[in-house]
């Protein structure tokens, strides 16, 4: 059975910012990044990207709100991960329909299951891990995870030397963690990507390098979910008003 693994690190709260983008092709003995570094400034071409790499089973994992129905306030499950992970900086923003009436990660929620795509199965019901499905993630409190890490590798916030501080450690991770386990293979371009010299990017080009490596993380979350399922994964929230997957063991 062929399957695919797409990465979205959405640019959720408007059109026109870039999105990061990323797929895995795979099975249950393994995978290999097949496209990255690539991204998109519409939910055409992001709904494009995961079309064109669907696969008898397309696993898409997204790092934005995907359910939000709360007027003010923090979604339930973005209490939860805070609850969780705050402690290790990896607390969840708070989204709510004041604040995001019209959220382009909603909109794409909405495209996927015109598409045919579904939420993915909770605990606690039949688990179905073919198909076509996606799913929300956070890659802070997913990388204290998989990294064993006490706190967030901070690459987001910061100044431009603190920034590529934080890219080199997270690409560092990259390597180690998701690509040096053998599950995952690597290619010579993603080396080469993996190895670009962060003192010669900057503005937008930085900020796309960074899109491009939370998508690489969060292709990986796609197969990490769909190979294991809820045995090395969390599920905070519900389908009502809204959950983030965040894996339960680390990658060892």
């Amino acid at each position: 059975m062929s399957a695919s693994f797409i990465g979205v690190d959405l640019a959720w709260q408007s059109e026109g910012r870039n999105s990061g983008l990323a797929a895995i092709e795979g099975d249950q003995d393994g995978g290999e990044v097949v496209r990255f570094g690539e991204g998109a400034s519409a939910l055409d071409a992001v709904m494009g990207f995961i079309l064109a790499n669907q696969a008898e089973t397309t696993v898409v994992a997204i790092d934005a709100p995907l359910i939000i129905q709360n007027p003010e306030g923090q979604r339930p499950c973005e209490t939860l991960i805070s609850r969780r992970f705050g402690g290790a900086h990896a607390g969840a923003h708070t989204t709510n329909l004041k604040r995001y009436p019209n959220a382009a990660s909603v909109a794409l929620g909405h495209q996927l299951e015109a598409q045919g795509f579904r939420h993915c199965s909770p605990p606690g019901t039949a688990w179905t891990a073919a198909g076509h499905w996606f799913f929300e993630v956070y890659p802070h409190p997913a990388q204290v995870v998989l990294f064993q890490r006490d706190r967030i590798i901070k690459y987001k916030k910061g100044s431009i030397a603190a920034k590529r501080r934080g890219l080199a450690e997270l690409r560092e991770e990259i390597r180690a963690r998701i690509l040096g386990h053998g599950m995952i293979r690597s290619s010579p371009s993603l080396v080469q990507y993996l190895s670009l010299d962060l003192d010669s990017l900057r503005g937008s080009a930085l900020k796309h390098y960074e899109d491009a490596l939370d998508a690489i993380v969060c292709s990986f979350l796609a197969y990490y979910l769909w190979r294991w399922g809820w045995q090395r994964s969390e599920f905070f929230g519900d389908l009502v008003s809204g959950y983030i997957v965040v894996p339960s063991k680390p990658l060892v």
